[in-house]
């Protein structure tokens, strides 16, 4: 199954550019395994992907990482009391970053937290991502 992650970045990058996109894929270069958090569970398994959706400056999808295990609760943290690893993959990942997938190419152009991509953006996501 593939999942839309929303991310809000607060900065930008010299140029109007994201540098959460640009830190998300100096991540998968150098370190791209990792814990995602969620606000809620969700039916997530290992080899489902996360497609990365940076909401701000530009709203495209610029990341893609593969989940490695199902989602497991944490405590202290209330807002977002669930968290999944997932690693970045760095190949598809530097090609979004290079060609990203702009939001209103998708039929979600308003998506709400962690949601699924729909099974008519997939195509699309995966030829951004050379997968």
């Amino acid at each position: 199954m593939d999942w839309l992650f929303i991310v809000k970045p607060a900065d930008t990058a010299p140029g109007g550019g994201s540098s959460a996109k640009d830190r998300m894929l100096e991540e998968a270069e150098t370190a791209p395994r990792r814990e995602w958090c969620l606000s809620r569970w969700r039916r997530m398994a290992p080899g489902d992907r996360l497609w990365v959706y940076f909401a701000a400056p530009v709203r495209e999808i610029a990341a893609v990482a593969e989940i490695e295990d199902e989602p497991y609760e944490v405590t202290g943290s209330p807002r977002q009391p669930w968290r999944v690893t997932a690693t970045l993959d760095r190949d598809a990942t530097r090609r979004l970053h290079l060609d990203p997938v702009p939001l209103h190419a998708l039929s979600n152009r308003h998506p709400q937290g962690v949601t699924r991509v729909k099974d008519s953006d997939l195509g699309l996501l995966l030829d951004h991502a050379g997968l």
